[in-house]
C-alpha cells in the first residue's frame, strides 16, 4: 500500500466522521422498541402482575404486541384447571382394567367406520410417512375419540392459568409463546382455538409448540386444521411419529413365551437383540419363528402384570408411540387397537392375573415406606409406582427367592409387612352403600358402559344386573350388591 493512498484514505475517513458528528446519531437499521400491550385489571392482582410481565418478556422476544393483547385480554385464572392439574388419582387402575376399558368394541367399530370413510386418505398418509393406518387410528381414538370428544377450553386461558400457577411456569409460558406465534402466522384463528383443560389442541391433542413444528396441511389449502379436517389430523399424527423415529415396516411388539426357570430380572428395560433373546429361550407365543427382518432388532422384555401375566417383546416402534404419551399402557392400547383394525385379535393370548390383585395408591405408598425401612430404596414415597419402586420390589423379591418380576401384589405387600413387623390386615368384609354411594356407583357403571339406569341411589333390577355384569368382567365374586368393594373397583376401572 503506497504512502499517497494511505493519506487519501485518512482524509476520507476524517470527512466521514465530521459529517456523522454534524448529523447526530445514526438511525440506519434501528428498530423502534415495541411496547407491550396494556390490559384491564382481572380482579386478581398476582395474576395481573404475572400476565403483564409475561407480555413484556414476550414482546422482547419478538412476539406481536397486538396479538398478545387480543390473546390475553379478559382472562382470569381458572381454578378448575388448577384443580385438574393437581388432582392425583385416589385409585390406581390395574393394567388389565386400563387396557380393557380402552380397547372396546365400540372404539374398534368407530375406528373401522372412520377407516372405511377416508380409506384413500389414510392409505396415502401411510405411504408418505410409513406409519400404519391402524397406529394412526389408535392414537386418534384415544386422544379425541376420532374427533367426537368435546374440546371445552380456550387454550390461552388454560395455559395462562398453568403458567401463573407456577409449578411448571417456564414450560407453559413456552406453550403460550407458541400459541401467539400460531396466530401471528395465521396458522389458526383465535375463534377456532379449542383445547383440553391442559391446552392440548385439536383432535390429535398437540401442544402449541408441537403444532408449529409438526402439524400438516395435508390438502394444501393453506391451513393446518387439526380441529375439523380429517386429512390434516391423520397426516399430523403420521408426521409426528415419523419425526420421532418411526421405523417403516417394523413391528411394534410381540407376545412371547418364556422358558421354565427364566430370570425375570432380565425384564428390566435392557435392550437386547432378538437373536440374544432367542438364545435365552424366548419364543413368540404363536409358535412361529422370528423372521429375518426382526432378528437384529434391539428389543426389551416387558411384563406389564408380572410373572403371572402376559410377556411382551417391545420393539423400537413401541418406544416411538411412547413419545406421543409416555406410558407403556397407552402404547400397548394403541398397538392392540391397530391389530383390531388390521383384522387381527385385539386381546393377548395369556390372561391377566386378576386373582393376584392390584394395589391402590395408599397400598403402594405403604409398600414404598416399608421397603425403604427394610433397606430397599424405592425413592420418595408418593403412592406412584415408578422405576425406582419397581427396582426396589425386584431387589426384595430376589432376596426372598421369589420371581423378580418387579410387580406388586397384595400377597407381596403382606409379605413385606410381615418382614417389617407390621400386622397383616385381614380381608375386610364388604360394606353396603348408602344412597349417595349408590348414586356414585350407578354413575360409574353407566360411564363404563354397564346400563345401571338413572343415578337415583335406589337399587333396582337394572342396577343389580349392571353390578353383576361388572363383577363378572372384573373377575370378582358375582353377588350383585352395591358395596364399598364394588364402588372401589368401579373407581379403579374408570381410571
Amino acid at each position: 500500500m503506497t504512502k499517497g493512498y494511505q493519506m487519501a484514505r485518512a482524509l476520507i475517513l476524517a470527512a466521514a466522521v465530521s459529517l456523522a458528528i454534524a448529523c447526530g446519531p445514526s438511525t440506519v437499521g434501528a428498530q423502534p422498541t415495541a411496547q407491550p400491550p396494556s390490559f384491564q385489571p382481572s380482579g386478581n392482582q398476582a395474576f395481573d402482575e404475572w400476565r403483564d410481565d409475561f407480555a413484556r418478556r414476550a414482546v422482547q422476544r419478538g412476539r406481536d404486541p397486538a396479538v398478545l393483547g387480543r390473546l390475553l385480554s379478559g382472562i382470569t385464572p381458572d381454578e378448575r384447571v388448577i384443580e385438574l392439574d393437581q388432582r392425583q388419582p385416589e385409585f390406581v387402575s390395574p393394567v388389565w382394567d386400563y387396557v380393557n376399558n380402552r380397547v372396546t368394541t365400540r372404539r374398534i367399530n368407530d375406528g373401522q367406520t372412520l377407516k372405511d370413510a377416508i380409506r384413500p386418505t389414510l392409505e396415502a398418509v401411510e405411504q408418505r410417512y410409513g406409519v400404519p393406518t391402524g397406529i394412526i387410528l389408535g392414537i386418534w381414538g384415544l386422544e379425541s375419540n376420532y374427533g367426537e370428544a368435546e374440546l371445552n377450553w380456550n387454550p390461552q386461558t388454560a395455559l395462562s392459568t398453568l403458567a401463573y400457577e407456577g409449578r411448571r411456569r417456564q414450560q407453559f409460558e413456552g406453550y403460550l409463546m407458541a400459541l401467539a406465534e400460531m396466530l401471528e402466522r395465521n396458522l389458526a384463528s383465535q375463534a377456532e382455538l379449542r383445547s383440553s383443560w391442559a391446552g392440548a389442541l385439536g383432535q390429535p391433542q398437540f401442544m402449541p409448540d408441537v403444532y408449529l413444528t409438526t402439524a400438516v396441511d395435508w390438502d394444501e389449502d393453506g391451513h393446518r386444521d387439526i380441529w375439523t379436517n380429517r386429512g390434516d389430523v391423520a397426516a399430523s399424527i403420521g408426521n409426528y411419529l415419523q419425526d420421532r423415529g418411526w421405523r417403516r415396516g417394523e413391528p411394534v411388539f410381540d407376545e412371547v413365551r418364556l422358558p421354565d426357570g427364566f430370570d425375570y430380572s432380565l425384564a428390566d428395560g435392557t435392550q437386547r437383540s432378538i437373536a440374544d433373546w432367542n438364545q435365552r429361550g424366548v419364543r413368540k407365543i404363536d409358535g412361529t419363528e422370528w423372521d429375518g427382518a426382526t432378528w437384529g432388532l434391539q428389543s426389551q422384555l416387558f411384563l406389564p402384570a408380572g410373572a403371572n401375566g402376559p410377556a411382551l417383546m417391545l420393539h423400537p416402534n413401541f418406544s416411538v408411540i411412547r413419545r406421543y404419551n409416555n406410558s407403556d399402557r397407552y402404547a400397548l392400547v394403541v398397538a392392540l387397537l391397530a391389530r383390531a383394525f388390521d383384522g387381527r385379535s385385539s386381546t393377548l393370548v395369556r390372561d391377566w392375573p386378576r386373582a393376584a390383585g392390584s394395589l391402590n395408591r395408599d397400598e403402594i405408598l405403604e409398600l414404598q415406606t416399608l421397603l425403604n425401612g427394610l433397606g430397599y430404596t424405592s425413592g420418595n414415597p408418593d403412592g406412584l409406582f415408578g422405576s425406582a419402586t419397581r427396582a426396589a420390589v425386584r431387589s426384595y423379591q430376589a432376596a426372598q427367592g421369589l420371581p423378580a418380576d418387579g410387580f406388586p401384589t397384595s400377597a407381596l405387600l403382606n409379605r413385606v409387612r410381615q418382614g417389617a413387623g407390621v400386622a397383616v390386615e385381614p380381608p375386610r368384609s364388604p360394606v353396603g352403600l348408602q344412597r349417595a354411594g349408590i348414586r356414585s356407583l350407578q354413575r360409574l357403571l353407566n360411564r363404563l358402559g354397564y346400563n345401571a339406569g338413572r343415578a337415583d341411589g335406589v337399587i333396582g333390577s337394572r342396577t343389580r344386573d349392571a353390578i353383576r355384569a361388572f363383577e363378572r368382567a372384573q373377575g370378582m365374586e358375582v353377588r350383585g350388591r352395591a358395596t364399598d368393594v364394588v364402588l372401589e373397583a368401579a373407581r379403579a376401572a374408570a381410571g
